[in-house]
């Protein structure tokens, strides 16, 4: 699960039927704990709360890192803190819990709760078309806000898929396009014109596309309806009702992190001269939100709080709809939200909790230059060869090993062995952190929820002492660092005993790991076999369904 982990996440999501709503508490705390009384010094670049209740949460996110700020809150208590030992752009302050960066998609869930409390006032109608605001747009007489709201409208993106929606055609043709759009240099008539004219990619409510697009028509229709700017509504409705003093819309100059690995960016047209953002108009209801940690838990107090919206509100923010609610998405035992600005990344994710009310993980974190691999080539020195996917079959010689992958499913392709490694350097640390690098991803599989991934290990490389590291060693290492890594997003998982098997003729180690998910459970099967002194071979099945370890060992073949 090296890199599965974020997919098999986004698998168990779909598996939860409706979502649960939050019951409401504080939207602020009074303890000695609050995030504005911490102080990380120069050689403490960590917190955590030394009170025993919040043991085990200390015990789960105590250790988190990041490029950037990270905290974990509840909604009383400040839990965990981390800031890099970093500067800010003054070349003087230390990266804090204030330190300001751009909040990129995050900005979309303080979209929707400005639509819903201007449909409580009775000034939207989520039921409204689209033409009723754009008299001009033709299309829009079948699409509602509410598709709007969760991405059903159909509407390409303008940024992520220009093409369609600038009526483009090219690489050159979409970089320039993009170019104008990141540097402000497209006004909202001519973004309204090109949208008249964009092709709908299906009928509105029949599907879903993560599309930029709808929450920069919900900043416009913001403003029409409030008389206000979309950064004048927002910094009135929601920053200052909850003290969010460091927070902007719509504005330049005021981030403090320090972007790097920027020039290409800048050559292209996509960010200033120093790595930042430049587009305030360009990015409003999808993007352009500037916060910080100690902002950002205020903001997620007040809303789960129900300071913003009443209680309906609530109910249809939160309301899953393929996917998407409104500016949130459902996750496993909550909701979260990420981001990514060119320089800059971010998320939000909210866990509900029987025993602490919420949990809010927030990590705010620069986007690094690819560094130097630790390993450059894991499969240097053994004897590796890529499998060979044909006719139904997956084949590797060397590890002599032929898998019949079922009709229907497709194949992934190979995994980005550049973003592995930022996912070690960011989120593992020691042992962990070689057995990923240690790792090559061969080949993956997918259908509806059911996944099949074939990678190699050099144990020589990943662990203490390659000669005696055996598969049973390999398995319980593996296991527990998922275990872990999954427990940090509320999914609580076994693992089975280790036992033998003979698949296609070979004797493998068996693990199996056992999840709890909105009342279902999630079976992931480990087989491992050891074919030398510098390889190992793993196969790994996920299961979202009924599917169990007698559906993955029929497909071995001899």
């Amino acid at each position: 699960m090296i890199l599965r982990q974020t997919n098999l996440k986004k698998a168990v999501t779909s598996l939860l039927i409706s979502a649960m709503l939050m019951s409401f508490g504080s939207c602020s705390s009074n303890s000695q704990y609050s995030l504005e009384n911490i102080k990380l010094t120069e050689s403490e670049r960590s917190w955590s709360n030394p009170e025993e209740k919040y043991a085990e949460l200390v015990d789960l996110y105590g250790d988190s890192v990041c490029p950037g700020t990270l905290v974990v809150a509840t909604d009383e208590d400040t839990i965990y803190l981390y800031a890099e030992n970093e500067l800010e752009k003054d070349g003087k302050t230390l990266e804090s819990q204030d330190t300001v960066f751009d909040m990129a998609s995050v900005s979309k869930t303080f979209t929707a709760v400005a639509v819903l409390q201007l449909a409580e006032k009775g000034k939207i109608n989520l039921d409204d078309t689209l033409d009723k605001y754009f008299p001009e747009y033709e299309t829009g007489k079948k699409i509602t806000i509410y598709n709007l709201l969760h991405m059903s409208s159909g509407i390409p993106d303008y940024c992520n898929n220009p093409d369609p929606f600038w009526n483009i055609s090219g690489e050159t043709a979409a970089d320039q396009k993009l170019s104008d759009i990141y540097l402000d240099k497209i006004s909202d008539e001519e973004f309204l014109q090109a949208m008249y004219q964009a092709p709908l990619g299906f009928e509105p409510g029949t599907g879903f596309e993560y599309s930029n697009t709808n929450y920069h028509l919900l900043a416009f229709i913001i403003e029409k309806v409030s008389g206000l700017k979309y950064c004048d509504y927002i910094k009135k409705n929601i920053f200052d009702k909850c003290g969010m003093t460091k927070t902007s819309s719509m504005a330049v100059g005021d981030m403090t992190y320090v972007p790097v690995g920027y020039d290409e960016l800048v050559h292209y047209g996509f960010t200033d001269e120093n790595g930042y953002p430049a587009g305030p108009n360009a990015y409003r209801g999808d993007s352009g939100i500037h916060s910080c940690l100690t902002d950002m838990v205020k903001f997620d107090r007040a809303l789960f709080a129900g300071k913003f919206l009443n209680k309906n509100s609530m109910e249809i923010l939160l309301k899953n709809e393929n996917g998407y609610c409104c500016g949130l998405m459902r996750d496993t035992n909550g909701y979260s939200h990420s981001g990514s600005s060119f320089t800059c990344s971010t998320n939000n994710r909210i866990i509900e909790s029987e025993e602490f009310g919420h949990i809010y993980i927030i990590t705010l974190e620069r986007n690094l230059p690819l560094p130097e691999f630790d390993i450059d080539n894991p499969m240097d020195g053994t004897n590796y060869t890529k499998g060979v996917f044909e006719d139904g079959i997956y084949t590797n010689e060397y590890a002599e090993l032929k898998l019949t992958i079922p009709e229907g499913f497709e194949e992934i392709g190979d995994e980005d062995r550049e973003e592995m490694f930022m996912y070690a350097v960011n989120s593992t640390a020691g042992e962990d952190k070689n057995r990923l690098l240690a790792t090559e991803y061969d080949a993956g599989f997918w259908l509806k929820g059911e996944t099949i991934h074939i990678y190699f290990f050099n144990p020589w490389l990943g662990s203490k002492d390659g000669r005696n590291y055996t598969e049973e060693d390999y398995l319980n290492d593996y296991s527990k660092f998922c275990i872990s890594d999954l427990a940090k997003d509320g999914i609580m998982a076994t693992q089975s005993d280790i036992v033998k098997v003979t698949l296609g003729g070979k004797e493998y180690s068996r693990a199996e790991l056992v999840m709890e998910a909105g009342g279902h459970e999630v079976h992931v099967y480990y087989y491992v076999r050891r074919l030398d002194d510098n390889l190992m071979v793993m196969i790994e099945g996920d299961s979202m369904s009924d599917k169990r370890a007698d559906y993955y060992e029929t497909l071995f073949m001899e």
